[in-house]
């Protein structure tokens, strides 16, 4: 079993929908911990306002501490008595509902009410010797999308002329544009292709619970060059 230990915690733009990580959330040692990213101007210049449970700018040096999961995204958990749980632990993926940080990263802990989600978090260095599993983003923005399905194989490729940001990384189907690699994991992905490294995407799951409009999620990995 992989213990996913930190997540990202990202906000969604209203208008321009784009992600962007505004804090990260992590458990060790018996407690868990919130922290702001350092600079949160630009996210701030487009409305993002300091979360009403974690009201000062406090960053990883001096983050909040809790004995127990932060109500905030705990909430976002369903309860193990819904009668409907197996079903929806089944189709995220998590394979211990009981594991709080597997289902906040699988699930993402989207709710209608507000703007953020979670994601498993890597660092911008890591070297994918664990494949990465995340939702593919950008979906909805793009002009006849690939068609997607369960098992499908994806490719991924660098988009240095993408004027919203240079950094991003297509998933690709068949030669025909099916999303975008997740901002926060861009620069690992991207590092990762331009040094050489062949990176292999397949469909795992749709999302549909809740009602996720046309959300994928897709795994990456490094190809193993030893045939």
């Amino acid at each position: 079993m992989t213990v996913v230990d930190r997540l990202f915690v990202i906000w969604g733009e209203p208008a321009a929908g784009n992600r962007v990580v505004i804090g990260h959330l992590e458990r060790s040692g018996g407690l868990f911990r919130f922290w702001y990213e350092t600079d949160l101007a630009a996210v701030k210049s487009r409305g993002f306002q300091l979360l009403p449970e974690f009201p000062e700018h406090r960053i990883a040096a001096e983050p909040y501490v809790e004995r127990y999961l932060f109500p905030l995204f705990a909430e976002r958990i369903p309860t193990l008595t819904r009668h409907d749980v197996k079903a929806m632990m089944a189709q995220w993926g998590v394979e211990h509902p009981d594991d709080q940080f597997e289902v906040l990263a699988k699930s993402g802990g989207i709710r209608a009410t507000d703007r953020l989600e979670l994601a498993e978090y890597r660092e911008p260095d890591d070297d994918l010797a664990r494949p990465l599993e995340f939702r593919i983003a950008g979906r909805r923005h793009i002009e006849n999308p690939a068609p997607l399905s369960v098992g499908a194989t994806l490719a991924l490729r660098c988009e240095p002329g993408n004027v919203a940001d240079p950094k991003a990384v297509i998933v690709d189907r068949d030669g025909k544009t099916a999303g975008y690699v997740p901002r926060q994991y861009t620069s690992l992905v991207g590092r990762l292709l331009d040094s050489g490294i062949q990176l292999d995407g397949q469909v795992q799951r749709q999302l549909v619970v809740p009602d996720d409009v046309d959300r994928w999620v897709v795994s990456v990995s490094r190809r193993d060059t030893k045939q």
